[in-house]
């Protein structure tokens, strides 16, 4: 990795106003939104809309937070992360280890849901694992892990060894590390401590939203949709064996700008330490290629699992 990966300066006024932004939209369909619903549901229902779609810059912004880039000073940046991940409805401890696991394990099979062992698995019971995670299951998992971290630590090891891959040779540790960082007694408790929050924010929301509830569910099922189809997207059918694995995808200046430049996540993956203004000059700087339109890559995961053996090689833009 050149040195270019630790350089950049983390755009602090453009992420304070993206994430004032990223908050007041939630806090607009958690809080704001009911309140224009006493008739019941109607076209103001659409404003749901809005919320829902902005839901990929705000992990965007949770995401720089994780990497400790979205603010200088680490206790501003531990604090927007946490402000940011209760409204996406997650613990922030959770959803950075997560991530940082992700990096550690890239391009290991363990880590990428649509490969499934033939030899072991039947294509169908792989299906009926894969498409609920990808229709929404992975955003869900994320919200649950937020009440299930109030269960007895004696009861969240097993599950948290299970969730990060106990047993698996490839794994490199990561069900032990996974336990003895997320279920270290202050680690636990700041988990603990933002899903208390989360649950309070939802309990006002539905309260709120009274009779109209179904709006709310509907946006948080569309947001559930948007964050699991996005995750994988990047790394579906690529090939193994390489940790900077990624495909950087093709996007208008705007949209790309709109999503803090996630389409380019195979650079992401070689710079983890560049802020998301970084990204494009170190993409030119090494005559990256896209691989796909950030808008139509997500939507080849629909294809399904992929058997280990037939691994699909990663393909440039163009070829069919």
């Amino acid at each position: 990795m050149t040195g270019l990966a630790t350089t950049g300066t983390i755009p602090t006024r453009a992420n304070a106003i993206a994430i004032a932004i990223a908050s007041a939209l939630s806090v607009f369909l958690f809080l704001g939104l009911p309140l224009l619903l006493d008739d019941g549901p109607g076209p103001l229902a659409l404003l749901a809309v809005l919320p829902v779609l902005a839901i990929v810059p705000h992990w965007a912004l949770i995401h720089e937070a994780v990497h400790g880039h979205l603010l200088p000073g680490r206790r501003a940046n531990e604090l927007a992360g946490h402000l940011l991940a209760i409204l996406f409805l997650a613990p922030f401890p959770a959803l950075r280890f997560g991530h940082l696991s992700h990096h550690a394990l890239n391009a290991r099979a363990t880590e990428r849901p649509e490969l499934y062992d033939p030899a072991t698995t039947p294509r169908l019971r792989a299906a009926l694992a894969y498409y609920p995670r990808l229709l929404g299951g992975l955003y869900l998992f994320e919200v649950l892990s937020g009440p299930l971290s109030l269960l007895p630590r004696r009861v969240l090891r097993p599950l948290v060894r299970r969730v990060f891959y106990e047993g698996a040779q490839e794994a490199m540790g990561m069900a032990e590390r996974a336990e003895r960082r997320l279920l270290e007694p202050g680690t636990l408790r700041a988990i603990r401590l933002d899903a208390l929050l989360v649950l309070l924010l939802l309990l006002v929301s539905v309260q709120l939203y009274g009779a109209n509830w179904p709006v709310l569910a509907a946006a948080l099922l569309a947001r559930a949709f948007l964050v699991s189809l996005m995750d994988n997207a990047p790394h579906y059918g690529g090939p193994l064996a390489d940790p900077d694995q990624g495909y950087d995808m093709r996007a208008s200046p705007l949209l790309s700008l709109l999503v803090l430049h996630t389409n380019l996540h195979g650079t992401h993956h070689r710079h983890p330490g560049l802020p998301w203004t970084a990204l494009p000059a170190a993409f030119a700087a090494e005559g990256g290629r896209f691989d796909g339109h950030y808008l139509l890559r997500p939507w080849r995961q629909l294809r399904g699992p992929i058997p280990l053996d037939r691994l699909a090689p990663s393909r440039a833009e163009g070829q069919p």
